[in-house]
């Protein structure tokens, strides 16, 4: 097979495998186009003033298009290899014709078209939806800069996920990377006045360059061809210190499996002779309990497995306790500062303290945990701890309450770390916060269940959690504040529990009493989604002693049976 026959197939097999990951398409392809469509929605047909009709949704559209470029070539590539490194992909592909360069111009060039269908996305919602306006005197440098920008990036997540130890680690680095410079590079931060100090730290980054491209060239009232040279070589700088860190990785990851394989041959040898001579009473073989342990202790220890399971993994901990504390400190930096008073009395660094405080809670119930536990349930261990004294119920029991532990971690670190950067101090309603914020992780972690149980693979439990959450996040009170919303929309998002826990923490955080119809809708969603998980874990139970419920077959004949014990 030619070299780019080999290339074209391994870009195929890139894409297909890509197909079959809905978290990664949600991650890579729906995040963009979401957030795109959410805030072109909320101001996308303002006009720019003194622009003669131009929308805000024109200069808005370019950041996220970078942003998608971002996230189908950094974060997609870097977890992806990371995977196949941890997974023995990498190491069984070494014994195959396959050569080393095919394989990674295969994840590129899947990474490249990736990002050529987010930006598509973007702009032809844009352009059908709110009326952007393609110019075409820049579109060869458009589509220049998105092949230069995903090339750099790919060699950048490439590099990363060679150096970083773990895909976990490696998912939680890229997205928290592209996060936190998006809101730095322009992206989320399109006509506010951001401090000097984040333009500076943006400016050293290859996203800004990125941005600031794409955006003149849809720039209506600029001229030219679209090409900036400096910027563009900043980016092949970036390219190339990332192949070149990417090159070293890979060689040092080469040499560090050879020296393991000849560690792991010299020391069997040793192993071997000293079984013959080992005591087969050994302090690990006896056991730790000589009685049957109570329900509330195998409740409380399966609190402290959720929460170490949680701290074990950086890419939850991230997504649950470190963004938010992020967002709660950039938003008001980006939006005036942290103590700019609302109309309302409320301080803007202890509202958004708040409602990071939800959206962690949120994450933590309603995400990580029904992940965890739909991943526990693919590997079969739910089917071996039946075997064990610990109850089903303890086992729920013990995952909620360890998801409303972390969530109120979560809290006094949100809360804490506002009032020490913006010198507001302790917010007066703190305990009352805390404890909305404990009945709603008790809600969403309910919810998570219920679509664990309705829902039976673990990638579509997290596109079902995940992609239900982010979309109301933005309605809900959540990212923004005293957004004009559609009517029918405004009307939709007070009949989910999200909105209601947002406005209830909110109010409670600053000494206001909660008005009790938000503690009604969320015990009401609360009882729901336990009313979904008794049900269905119930059938369950009853399918597996039983036999599946359904129609019975008739009984066979004598003279079939008789057939059959022939045979």
């Amino acid at each position: 097979m030619s070299g780019g026959a080999l290339l074209a197939r391994q870009v195929r097999h890139e894409l297909v495998a890509l197909v079959r990951s809905p978290v990664t398409l949600i991650l890579s392809v729906g995040f963009p186009l979401l957030f795109f469509v959410l805030i072109a929605a909320l101001v996308g047909d303002v006009e720019v003033a003194g622009s003669g009709g131009v929308r805000v949704a024109q200069l808005v559209a370019p950041g996220f298009a970078a942003f998608g470029v971002v996230m189908a070539t950094f974060s997609f590539l870097a977890y992806g290899f990371s995977e196949a490194r941890a997974t023995g992909v990498l190491k069984r592909l070494g014994g195959t014709p396959l050569p080393r360069w095919a394989l990674l111009g295969g994840r590129i060039g899947a990474a490249l078209l990736l990002g050529l269908i987010a930006t598509a996305l973007v702009v032809g919602v844009g352009v059908a939806a709110f009326g952007i306006e393609v110019q075409t005197r820049s579109v060869a440098a458009v589509l220049v800069t998105i092949v230069l920008g995903s090339v750099t990036f790919s060699a950048l997540g490439l590099a990363l996920a060679t150096v970083l130890p773990t895909p976990q680690t490696t998912l939680a680095v890229t997205n928290g990377l592209v996060v936190v410079l998006s809101f730095f590079s322009g992206v989320f931060t399109f006509g506010a006045q951001t401090p000097a100090w984040m333009s500076t730290v943006g400016s050293l980054f290859p996203l800004e360059h990125l941005v600031v491209v794409l955006g003149d060239a849809f720039d209506p009232f600029l001229t030219g061809s679209g090409f900036q040279p400096d910027r563009l070589a900043a980016l092949a700088t970036w390219g190339v210190a990332g192949a070149l860190l990417g090159a070293w990785g890979l060689r040092r990851t080469a040499d560090g499996a050879t020296r393991t394989t000849r560690a792991t041959r010299a020391t069997r040898g040793g192993r071997a002779a000293g079984v013959r001579g080992r005591d087969p009473r050994a302090a690990d073989a006896r056991p730790r309990r000589t009685t049957r342990p109570t329900v509330g202790r195998l409740v409380l220890d399966e609190v402290g497995h959720t929460q170490r399971a949680l701290w074990r993994d950086p890419s939850s901990t991230f997504f649950a306790v470190a963004f938010p504390v992020v967002l709660a400190v950039v938003i008001p930096l980006v939006n005036g500062g942290g103590d700019v008073e609302l109309e309302d009395g409320a301080l803007l660094g202890t509202w958004f303290a708040a409602t990071m405080a939800v959206y962690g809670a949120a994450v933590t119930a309603y995400v990580n945990m029904p992940e965890s536990l739909a991943e526990a349930r693919a590997r079969g261990v739910l089917k071996r701890l039946r075997g064990t004294p610990l109850p089903l119920g303890a086992l729920l029991a013990g995952r909620v309450a360890g998801a409303v532990a972390i969530a109120l971690w979560t809290t006094a670190l949100v809360l804490g770390v506002s009032a020490v950067v913006f010198g507001t101090g302790v917010p007066p309603g703190w305990s009352a916060a805390a404890g909305v914020v404990t009945l709603s992780a008790v809600c969403f972690a309910t919810l998570g269940l219920a679509v664990v149980a309705l829902v039976r693979s673990g990638e579509s439990v997290v596109g079902v959690t995940l992609g239900s959450l982010l979309p109301l996040c933005f309605v809900s009170d959540v990212f923004v504040r005293g957004a004009t919303f559609p009517p029918w929309l405004d009307a939709l998002s007070w009949v989910f529990p999200l909105r209601h826990a947002a406005n209830a923490t909110t109010t409670a955080v600053v000494g206001d009493a909660v008005p009790a119809e938000h503690l009604l809708v969320i015990a009401a969603w609360t009882v729901a989604g336990a009313a979904v998980v008794a049900w269905r874990f119930e059938r369950a139970e009853a399918a597996r002693r039983h036999g599946p419920v359904g129609p019975r077959r008739p009984a066979p004949s004598r003279a079939r049976r008789r057939h059959r014990v022939v045979v």
